[in-house]
């Protein structure tokens, strides 16, 4: 849960906002008009968009584009919290800035990655710094400053060492990436994700979802993921020396009894019976 939530605003539009996040958290976000850098300044996260699943760690970053997005937020410290800063980056609001010299960033020319991210990187953090000391000191903060802060992270963020892939990503932030049927099941059939979170990442209700998968894949979402989870349980059981806890959260199980359980149905054998026999063998 949302612990504590502090904001800054500029054209009645949330434009920086500071997160502490008590974990384990699974958030969902919908940026319709906006994209998003997100800093992790304390926890771990796993972003899913339609087509990726993105690790971050304490100090790294990403520039989200706008679309739909689930985040795992995970804290494994004894104080189990997570702390997120983030910068919306509002169409409309670039636009004004930047006025009649709309630079190329906002202008779409491609089919890119929905999520590009930034490894640990020393301007980035000092500028994160920068926003700390205002949240302390809100009352420096006005819009004049709230511009200079937006513009400023665009041009950190074009001189990092991901900078070639930044200026792709910048030039087609507001057009969304549409990606097919197919690419936002495969992206994530082994992840830990409901199917109603999947119909939101497909960009469907959940009663189309439903629909369109079983005209594609021929069989109910629910019994489709669990079948191939469980084949590449299969697989990793016969050719790594994963633990079974492992191989469970590998595939997208969340349960390791759970796992064994449908494992056992399906193989007549235990996890840990079945790789023995294969072993024996």
């Amino acid at each position: 849960m949302i612990t504590d939530r502090k904001q800054f605003d500029l054209k009645n539009k949330c434009v920086i906002e500071k997160l502490r996040i008590k974990t384990p958290f699974k958030y969902g976000a919908i940026f319709q008009n906006e994209a998003c850098f997100l800093f992790i300044k304390d926890g771990e996260t796993i972003l899913k968009s339609s087509t990726e699943n993105v690790n971050l760690h304490v100090s790294e970053s990403v520039l989200l584009k706008c679309g739909n997005y689930f985040a795992e937020l995970i804290q494994k410290s004894e104080h189990k919290h997570c702390e997120i800063f983030a910068i919306h980056l509002h169409k409309e609001i670039l636009k004004a800035l930047y006025k009649d010299e709309i630079p190329d960033f906002i202008k779409s020319n491609g089919d890119k990655p929905s999520a590009q991210k930034n490894e640990k990187q020393a301007i980035v953090t000092h500028y994160i710094e920068s926003l700390e000391f205002y949240f302390q000191n809100p009352a420096l903060v006005n819009d004049e400053l709230l511009i200079l802060k937006i513009k400023e992270l665009i041009l950190l963020l074009l001189q990092t060492n991901n900078a070639d892939n930044i200026i792709s990503l910048f030039s087609h932030l507001f057009t969304p990436r549409q990606a097919n049927f197919k690419e936002v099941v495969q992206a994530h059939l082994y992840s830990n994700i409901t199917i109603p979170e999947l119909a939101i990442l497909s960009g469907r209700s959940l009663s189309t979802f439903k629909r369109d998968f079983e005209n594609y894949f021929n069989d109910t979402p629910a019994n489709y993921m669990k079948e191939q989870k469980l084949l590449k349980a299969n697989e990793l059981l016969m050719t790594t020396d994963f633990s079974v806890s492992e191989i469970c959260y590998e595939v997208g199980f969340s349960d390791t009894s759970h796992f064994s359980k449908l494992f056992k149905l399906k193989y007549n054998s235990t996890p840990s019976e079945f790789r023995k026999s294969k072993v024996l063998k």
